[in-house]
């Protein structure tokens, strides 16, 4: 679930999924048992580094989580050992091995295991699913299938699903995770092997998604790519959209600007731009190299969205912008110098509602860019395929709140799509159809403060 972007029912349900966990966590929030918890080892045997388990997230899916080691149990009789990583409500969520190990424990009435890992730490997943899709029947098994006790895993390997199996029945599903560090692996007796530690640290470190199993959607083309922005103002562009195809960072402009990324000589090759909202001042650079702006000038007033494209099918693009008080696009097909103003817009027209944050995209491959709108509070986007005035042509639910959208040519098919960064999560979920499905591809690339489109010619030269 947490791998793909939701559509808009899966969203609503998702988000009274939240409101009917929080109420029950209002009126019954945890406490503390009054004994003394396992005594944390200090410092943490290898291969832990700076106090920190290197290890893959068991929950590849939606999911919270919060730190609750040792909050009662049973009416304060024991305290909580792990940490409860929850899923909105939705039982069947991934569950991988957080390590390389052998299965060990494997519960008798379902579902639950442990992983003796090879580095000679431990951990527990418990509460797996038990129930047949739909139900609360109790009928199912919620191990991966051909795993049994002796059983070796790989790290990420898929063990199970997220369930409420065990003392769990009857709250909202979760995995419940513990994490055991050796203390003397040939004690006679198990117990005195390992030693729990509060996991919640180690599970926060770790709260990175698997790569998406499927191939990438750009195969043997020149398809476009994203960039990533953070809040010191490096920019860190992506060659393509595979796991590692991160290429090294520059610095460019200043924190609070509107990144952007256009091709100003027809080059195929966009470089960077920022929008300054206070004031109207654009400033392009011309290679994807460190350094000052290489032009500047101004077009807009105060609180202007800027709006990068193609918009005369001459091969360039320009800089316009989206007046968001007045729901208005002003078009300009020229680029400014030397610190002066534009002037007045070739042309101008109404699309869309106040507060919505605009992009543009080429999404009928005809080789003009034209403006699409999309709402953030819901996921709601919208586009035209001219620049006049009127209703959207396209409109769909696509990404969670507070994603940011992009658009781009991400297969290399002629014709833009939208994808959004998410960065909570710091993954990019790419949609190659424009409509509300959940996402065909996504990519793990970090979290920074902003994403952009990034269209590339063949060569991936950083300099170009």
């Amino acid at each position: 679930m947490g791998a793909f972007a939701l559509d808009h029912s899966r969203r609503l349900a998702r988000l009274t999924a939240v409101a009917l966990a929080l109420v029950v966590a209002i009126a019954a929030l945890p406490a503390w048992a009054d004994f003394p918890m396992p005594e944390q080892p200090d410092p943490l045997p290898a291969p832990a580094e700076d106090g920190l388990y290197p290890m893959i997230f068991p929950v590849q899916g939606d999911h919270y989580f919060s730190d609750t080691w040792g909050a009662c149990r049973d009416g304060c009789s024991r305290g909580h050992l792990g940490v409860d990583i929850l899923t909105y409500g939705v039982k069947g969520v991934p569950v991988v091995a957080a390590a390389a190990g052998t299965i060990g424990w494997v519960s008798s009435t379902c579902c639950a295991i442990s992983i003796e890992h090879d580095d000679g730490w431990k951990s527990y997943y418990i509460h797996l699913n038990n129930d047949s899709p739909g139900t609360d029947d109790g009928q199912a098994w919620g191990i991966a299938d051909g795993l049994v006790s002796g059983s070796h895993v790989e790290a990420g390997q898929l063990i199970g699903w997220v369930g409420d199996s065990g003392n769990a029945e009857g709250v909202s599903p979760h995995l419940h995770w513990e994490l055991w560090a050796p203390v003397d692996l040939d004690a006679d007796d198990w117990r005195d092997r390992h030693q729990a530690i509060n996991p919640t640290p180690h599970a926060a470190a770790a709260d990175v998604p698997l790569p998406d199993s499927r191939s990438a959607p750009c195969v043997d083309g020149v398809c476009d790519s994203v960039g990533l922005i953070d809040e010191g103002g490096q920019w860190k562009l992506w060659a393509g959209l595979e796991v590692g195809d991160g290429m090294d960072g520059f610095y460019f402009g200043n924190p609070g600007d509107v990144p952007f990324m256009g091709d100003w000589d027809g080059d195929g090759v966009a470089t960077p731009g920022l929008y300054r909202r206070s004031d109207g001042f654009v400033y392009v650079r011309d290679s994807n190299t460190e350094g000052v702006a290489d032009s500047e000038f101004f077009f807009g007033n105060p609180g202007d969205w800027p709006l990068v494209g193609d918009f005369d099918g001459d091969g360039t693009d320009s800089v316009s912008i989206f007046r968001e008080s007045e729901a208005r696009v002003y078009v300009i097909n020229r680029l400014g110098e030397d610190g002066g103003g534009l002037g007045a817009a070739d042309y101008d027209f109404y699309f869309g509602n106040p507060g919505d944050v605009p992009f543009v995209g080429d999404f009928d491959g005809n080789g003009i860019d034209t403006v699409g709108l999309y709402r953030q509070s819901s996921g709601f986007a919208y586009f035209r395929n001219s620049l006049t005035t009127g209703v959207a042509d396209f409109e769909f639910f696509y990404g969670d709140p507070g994603d940011v959208i992009l658009a781009g040519d991400w297969d290399g098919d002629g014709d833009d799509t939208v994808a959004v960064y998410r960065p909570s999560d710091g993954r990019v979920y790419v949609n190659l159809e424009n409509a509300a499905t959940a996402a065909d591809y996504h990519v793990y690339v970090g979290s920074y403060e902003n994403a952009v489109a990034w269209s590339r010619a063949e060569s991936a030269n950083p300099g170009l």
